[in-house]
């Protein structure tokens, strides 16, 4: 039964991904998403993945959140440089890739942060189900931006349906994945659980000050861009709230 509740926190990516499918003026809806993810980032980072970290990793040292923070910057850094080479200003002929590139590196730091996700939401479900419901609800909350941004970008870029519902359906099992992880390993030491988590906060960080950032100073219509983070600040709101 706990398993049900990662599959539940996944489901909100598609959610997501159904918004910015349906939705016609798709730069617009571009600009929101961008800056909807930007302040759900910001606010999951500060209020949520470090406060955890530094109780899991009380004993060890806070100095090893700061080493693996590091390695996830580098780790996103050596990706960038493998995605073709992009520009964020839409004059230039290569900013289409950038749309592709924030598409990929935002999967990829994503699959990894809800895989970590995924084993916490098993872990309180399998100890008392309704708060593992409720978590799950508060976490799928802030997929919901994640999944119109993800989506949003690939079909600007022109990309295969198949490609985007597949990065789609990946970002979703991947908290599921966490869950299997949990259950194969009956328990993951704190250590190790803290370590991951400073993996993706770097891979975060990156993406929010090297990526989102940029787009957001580079972006045409500044009402899109502004409506989104605002949404962001409010949305994340109701994830604290409804998460207790």
């Amino acid at each position: 039964m706990a398993l049900l509740t990662n599959a539940l926190a996944g489901l909100f990516f598609l959610v997501g991904s159904f918004l910015a499918l349906f939705e016609k003026k798709k730069k617009g809806l571009i600009e929101f998403s961008i800056g909807l993810s930007f302040s759900v980032m910001v606010l999951l980072l500060a209020f949520d993945i470090v406060p955890e970290i530094l109780e899991l990793l009380e004993d060890k040292g806070t100095i090893f959140m700061y080493i693996f923070i590091t390695i996830g910057i580098v780790m996103l850094k050596l990706i960038d440089m493998l995605v073709p080479h992009h520009d964020h200003d839409e004059e230039i002929i290569t900013h289409h890739r950038h749309l592709n590139h924030i598409g990929i590196i935002s999967s990829l730091a994503l699959v990894v942060h809800n895989v970590i996700e995924g084993i916490g939401v098993y872990n309180i479900a399998l100890h008392d189900f309704k708060a593992g419901i409720l978590m799950a609800i508060g976490v799928g909350l802030h997929n919901i931006p994640f999944g119109i941004e993800i989506t949003a970008t690939l079909n600007e870029t022109k990309k295969n349906k198949k490609v985007v519902f597949g990065n789609i359906v990946l970002l979703t099992l991947s908290t599921v994945l966490g869950g299997l992880i949990m259950m194969i390993f009956k328990s993951i030491d704190d250590f190790i659980l803290g370590s991951l988590m400073s993996l993706t906060v770097g891979m975060i960080s990156y993406l929010v000050l090297f990526e989102l950032l940029i787009e957001l100073g580079a972006s045409k219509n500044r009402k899109y861009s502004v409506a989104g983070l605002v949404t962001g600040v409010l949305f994340m709101l109701v994830v604290f709230i409804i998460g207790g």
